[in-house]
């Protein structure tokens, strides 16, 4: 009897790390071929992973996104726009503190949509973010751009609303569905975003900006 409880605690010993393994493995998500092909010659359209430190955000050609976008006079117009998520009340505030920090880390807190329209090769427009480039095809940009039109949150006319100055010139903070808390964060909102056109990314795993931007490198390419 003995020896049988030792030979089921060793197989349990090897079976339990041989599970947890297969789950991380099959966590991993791969290409969703019919949106994200491997030939690059079939994916023309570029979207932007941009890293600011702790936030990461989202941006693609305006004529990919816009007929998704929601009307509101003051969403910007640009060639290119950005898109970030974020807790509503830390995110828009250009001096928030611990506090905040906190409070929307720990608290399931109303959300908000940052919209930045930009004029100039984003590269040149965020010189101190580290940014990949992943091309998509035509139907992953389109899947993308409904995911994003959709996390506005709307009044009963079907109109955005608005919620703050944007932190850039040209940019609006709207209010946005959902609420923020970890492991909820921006950069599994941004990641989220990017699952939509078929890139092989796994939205849990990327709670810090390192992991979204380890994961967009994959594939991509590090313009800076």
């Amino acid at each position: 009897m003995l020896n049988i409880r030792n030979g089921v605690k060793r197989m349990s010993g090897f079976l339990i790390p041989l599970l947890l393994c297969l789950v991380w493995l099959g966590g991993c998500l791969g290409p969703v071929q019919h949106l994200y092909p491997e030939d690059e010659e079939l994916r023309p359209v570029p979207v932007y992973i941009i890293s600011h430190g702790w936030h990461v955000g989202i941006a693609i050609e305006r004529e990919h996104i816009e007929p998704f976008l929601p009307q509101h006079e003051k969403m910007p117009q640009a060639a290119i726009f950005k898109f970030g998520w974020g807790d509503g009340r830390y995110y828009t505030d250009s001096e928030a503190g611990f506090g905040l920090m906190m409070r929307a880390a720990l608290l399931p807190t109303r959300s908000v949509i940052h919209v930045v329209g930009i004029d100039m090769p984003v590269e040149r427009y965020f010189t101190a973010s580290t940014i990949v480039r992943v091309q998509v095809t035509e139907e992953g940009a389109q899947e993308l751009a409904k995911f994003i039109g959709d996390r506005f949150r709307l009044n009963r006319e079907d109109i955005p609303q608005f919620a703050a100055e944007g932190l850039y010139r040209n940019s609006t903070f709207f209010k946005a569905r959902g609420r923020y808390f970890i492991p909820k964060t921006s950069n599994t909102w941004t990641a989220r975003a990017l699952r939509q056109t078929g890139y092989p990314i796994t939205p849990f795993y990327a709670i810090t900006s390192g992991n979204v931007i380890k994961q967009a490198r994959k594939d991509g390419e590090v313009l800076r």
